[in-house]
């Protein structure tokens, strides 16, 4: 910790920036939200006095549904849509005729290629079973290079559920519209019992999700299934959705910290959400602002290297503003040395029989480390200094070109990556909301990042890689 670290922000602050970002509703790029959360951001660096604040634009899909239901035998079930199904690729508005869309349900299993060819599907609604992987703790154990866990939380044995990875699905759903289905209902089967999934957009998979979509919840499902099961009359189904797909602006916002040389440190993280966005990513935009208004007090003799801050806005649709961030910072005598990314300050949730239950710990960190040794080591000294428990450590070349973090498209392009992420159980649902907060982490990640920072500073530019 260096002399200047009192001038962190305090965690009301940290907690208070978060807020005002849920406050502004769903960011996402080429929205009102969005357009406002992106504001926010540019009046934060202007305020903290950095240096070159622009944006840097791209454009990007913006896929919307105004409308959904879903009825069987002309009952309503409580749905929710499938983010960027129903979707052939052009942009206008589009829906299912006015009384929906009819067929028969048939029930699919997991919908694994052999559950398919026990059943015609062709014209009929598919229902199938949302199934997520499941990460054995051993296994982190193993692969980690540091496993900092001193109160023994972990069980030796336990598995924790994976949001990022819905395995069965879009598998299953691709099945089912190459096989002609009419739609697809999907059962988040092994869930908390809720149907507001807010999936990325998969089509980077298999193609445009063309098929309308939905999600129901475990309990609905079983009713589902049982009506399918147990009845002699086949159960007549309709889906009905109004969606719009549109080209929009979006932009990340970037400004320069200056230090002694124009060699730069990356810090980053994204301010859009397809949800409240409390803690994905609220809390870690909110950090790095907590950063920015930190650096921007330190005299620039005191810095070695220059600190180039930047939020992006398009996590939630294919990474377009990143892209533009790669073409305008990374290229060739690109001067960025590294990419520090914070996402998820989160409190843990854990699936009990379908309901949702708060632990009172912190959600497990993952820190994705990359580069030279100097970097891993500087990661989990700082780590242990500051006591952030809950925190695995791992090397970001044992997963190739696929870390789960926003600063995926960095480490693709070659750049050093210290990137923090956490998976709460509900990364992706409507209950992302203020409460999920664990105010008590936010100055201590704070303080990790700003002295990974400082150390990062003191290295010569070949202690990078």
């Amino acid at each position: 910790m260096t002399k200047f670290n009192k001038l962190i922000p305090e965690a009301n602050e940290i907690y208070k920036t978060t807020e005002d970002l849920v406050g502004i509703g769903v960011r996402m790029p080429g929205t009102a939200g969005g357009d406002k959360a992106r504001q926010y951001v540019m009046d934060r660096f202007y305020e903290y006095g950095l240096k070159n604040v622009h944006e840097i634009e791209s454009e990007t899909d913006l896929w919307q549904c105004s409308e959904y239901e879903l009825t069987v035998d002309d009952k309503e079930v409580p749905a929710y849509f499938i983010a960027h199904s129903f979707n052939n690729g052009s942009y206008g508005e589009f829906g299912t005729p006015n009384e929906g869309l009819n067929g028969e349900l048939v029930y699919v299993g997991d919908g694994k290629s052999k559950d398919f060819d026990k059943v015609d599907v062709k014209g009929k609604i598919v229902i199938c079973n949302c199934r997520f992987t499941k990460l054995p703790i051993f296994m982190l154990r193993i692969i980690s290079k540091l496993f900092y866990d001193p109160d023994k939380t972990f069980g030796m044995f336990e598995r924790r559920l994976n949001p990022y990875s819905a395995n069965t699905f879009p598998h299953n759903y691709y099945r089912a519209m190459k096989r002609g289905a009419a739609g697809c209902v999907v059962i988040l089967s092994d869930y908390i019992d809720s149907s507001c999934y807010n999936n990325e957009d998969y089509s980077y998979i298999d193609g445009d999700m063309k098929i309308p979509g939905l999600w129901v919840s475990g309990n609905e499902g079983k009713k589902l299934v049982e009506r399918i099961r147990n009845s002699t009359k086949p159960a007549a189904g309709s889906i009905r959705m109004k969606c719009s797909n549109s080209r929009v602006k979006a932009a990340a916002v970037a400004g320069i910290v200056q230090g002694k040389t124009d060699e730069m440190i990356l810090v980053h993280s994204h301010f859009d959400s397809s949800t409240p966005g409390a803690t994905e990513d609220g809390t870690g935009a909110a950090e790095v602002l907590a950063l920015a208004k930190y650096f921007s007090q330190i005299p620039r003799e005191e810095l070695k290297k220059s600190i180039l801050f930047i939020e992006m806005d398009t996590h939630f649709s294919d990474y377009d503003t990143h892209d533009s961030v790669v073409a305008e910072y990374m290229g060739e005598g690109s001067k960025v040395l590294a990419d520090v990314c914070i996402e998820h300050v989160a409190a843990e949730m854990i699936n009990k029989n379908g309901t949702g239950v708060m632990t009172g710990l912190v959600e497990p960190r993952i820190f994705f480390v990359s580069g030279a040794k100097a970097l891993m080591r500087i990661t989990k000294d700082e780590i242990k200094k500051h006591d952030l428990r809950r925190t695995v450590v791992l090397p970001a070349e044992k997963f190739g070109d696929e870390v789960p973090t926003d600063g995926d498209i960095f480490h693709i392009a070659k750049v050093p990556i210290i990137n923090m992420v956490s998976g709460q159980l509900y990364i992706y649902d409507n209950i992302d909301t203020m409460d999920k907060v664990p105010k008590g982490e936010l100055r201590p990640v704070a303080e990790t990042f700003a002295d990974i920072i400082w150390r990062l500073m003191d290295l010569d530019k070949n202690e990078f890689r």
